[in-house]
């Protein structure tokens, strides 16, 4: 029975290494500088760093009406999670009463944004 032999590498002279085209030579690395990073000026009036936050949908005041959470669901197209998530961001205006309900303000209905969800 004949075994393969196994290759072996050649004794000898290592592979010359490539030269890549993108390495640069120590002499011009050394001698190159780089500018220093230059500073913002700080303006007072300027204040553009913080993002804005979403200002509440205005509602007009509807003589101080104010609809039960539960019928304000019946008369949208919204749940009563989404309602007080919306509550909770601003975009719509209520308040709770003294036993935790809570009561929407029925300008709510004339926004745009909750006009498109009446049913």
């Amino acid at each position: 029975m004949k075994m393969a032999a196994k290759s072996q590498p050649k004794k000898g002279k290592p592979a010359p290494k490539k030269k890549t085209s993108k390495s640069v030579p120590k002499k011009a690395a050394a001698t190159k500088k780089s500018a220093p990073p230059k500073k913002a000026k700080a303006t007072a009036t300027k204040k553009s760093a913080a993002p804005k936050k979403a200002q509440p949908a205005k509602v007009k005041s509807s003589a101080g009406k104010r609809i039960p959470l539960a019928d304000f669901v019946n008369m949208t197209y919204l749940t009563e999670t989404g309602v007080k998530e919306w509550l909770r961001r601003g975009r719509l205006t209520g308040l709770q009463n003294e036993s935790g309900e809570w009561m929407i303000d029925a300008a709510n209905l004339e926004v745009p944004a909750i006009k498109r969800l009446v049913r």
